[in-house]
């Protein structure tokens, strides 16, 4: 049965968004279809985003596919992206929707379109499918794709979101700037506005990860910052890094200098605190090499990575009667106090049973 995870029409004072499934899909699949339509100045009558998806063979894991949404670049479509992806990211589901006009309303664009509040749609409908894992969702987008990736990263307050990749495009001054992160008050964003519009301060949403790829040969997004050919100020990529690293709770300084290279390959990692926020520097244009690509694979891969238990009291990775037995033998006393109140007791054995058979 279709799991409820939020609304699947919204209304909104700019746009108008609603999303059908076919009552009986139980499953997302290949030939699933998720209809989000909205309304804006460009389409008064609404205009429906087409999606490209993929789902691999087979049965699904425990806990359903991790998804991952793919944002073309400009003047790309969905359907390029699902095909470039299917044979590389085997364990996901994919979707890609296609944006108005081949491209996604950042500043400057042909469309207009309220692309966020699509995505966020878009995610909250692929979490009521019952095989696909409603905590792992992430998103993959490419230059155009990749701005529009850094916004949701921004702005979507989605708990299930989890890991975004930014592709050759990393954070602009609209987005970020004076230590604090902004969106748009209004669904347009125009170059003749201050900072496109870029006017409503926000707090991002913590607990992500995010790999930002840039390279210092790009001739579209310049790697060191500044004004870029498509109409907008860039930050430098190794700081944009930082501020993505600020919102998930950094509080050190800017990595910066030349990074750590990797395995001899020119392709150069600077890594924050968990690997939660890592920014590869490299030399493939406005593009990716096969580097960078495997790095993102794995990192896609290798998560979540879950956090070892404080109830995990032997330290053997599992929350079981071994360890019951330990806080029961500390009962009264100061230690084990998993709850912090000085004394182990009921609030110790909660905790504990909580967690168990957690596997960190």
């Amino acid at each position: 049965m279709l799991r409820p995870h939020g609304s699947l029409s919204v209304l909104a004072s700019l746009a108008i968004a609603s999303v059908s499934i076919p009552c009986l899909a139980d499953d997302l699949a290949d030939d699933t279809t998720i209809t989000i339509t909205r309304t804006w100045s460009q389409q008064p009558a609404g205009w429906s985003y087409p999606m490209s998806i993929h789902v691999p063979d087979g049965a699904a894991p425990e806990g359903g596919f991790p998804v991952c949404i793919l944002l073309h670049g400009n003047g790309g479509n969905g359907g390029q992206m699902v095909n470039q992806y299917r044979n590389q990211l085997t364990t996901h589901a994919l979707i890609a929707p296609s944006g108005y006009q081949s491209s996604w309303n950042i500043c400057g664009e042909n469309s207009d379109a309220p692309d966020v509040e699509m995505v966020d749609e878009l995610m909250t409908t692929l979490q009521g499918f019952d095989n696909v894992n409603p905590d792992a969702i992430r998103i993959i987008g490419s230059s155009n794709g990749a701005s529009l990736a850094n916004r949701v990263f921004l702005q979507s307050s989605n708990p299930g979101l989890d890991t975004v990749c930014s592709v050759v495009s990393q954070l602009a001054d609209t987005m970020a700037r004076s230590g604090s992160f902004y969106r748009p008050s209004g669904s347009a964003t125009t170059q003749s506005q201050p900072f496109c519009g870029y006017d409503t301060e926000i707090t991002p949403a913590s607990g992500r990860r995010y790999l930002g790829i840039s390279n210092e040969n790009d001739g579209v997004i310049p790697y060191f910052g500044g004004w870029s050919p498509v109409g907008v100020a860039f930050l430098d990529s190794r700081l944009a890094a930082y501020e993505i690293a600020r919102t998930q709770g950094y509080k050190g300084k800017p990595i910066v200098g030349n990074g750590e290279e990797i395995e001899s390959t020119n392709v150069f990692k600077y890594a924050y605190p968990d690997d939660r926020v890592i920014h590869l520097r490299g030399f493939a244009n406005h593009s990716m090499n096969p580097t960078q690509r495997d790095f993102m694979l794995d990192f896609l891969a290798t998560w979540p990575i879950e956090e070892a238990k404080d109830s995990d009291l032997n330290e053997d990775g599992q929350v079981n009667g071994a360890d019951l037995g330990l806080l029961i033998a500390g009962w009264g006393g100061s230690s084990p106090d998993l709850d912090g109140n000085g004394t182990v007791g009921g609030g110790d054995l909660g905790i504990l049973l909580a967690d168990w058979t957690t596997s960190p």
